[in-house]
């Protein structure tokens, strides 16, 4: 799956709490060592097809599918 968290992201955590496959995590664990949230892609379903939890949630609308 391809989503992506941009440098809109403010670390407000809600799609951390929102995320149902606990595929993202807080900037202090992001493997690139952006001072922004992550989304593993190996855990993101994508929540299957509907809605994705943590694009409804996001406040600063930082959360995307890759192109």
């Amino acid at each position: 799956m391809a989503v992506i968290i941009n440098s809109d992201c403010i670390n407000c955590g809600a799609c951390i709490d929102e995320c149902p496959n606990m595929a993202i995590v807080n900037e202090d664990k992001n493997p690139n060592s952006e001072d922004i949230h992550f989304v593993h892609a190996s855990k993101c379903t994508e929540c299957d097809g509907g809605e994705m939890a943590c694009v409804s949630v996001c406040p600063s609308d930082a959360i995307h599918k890759a192109a």
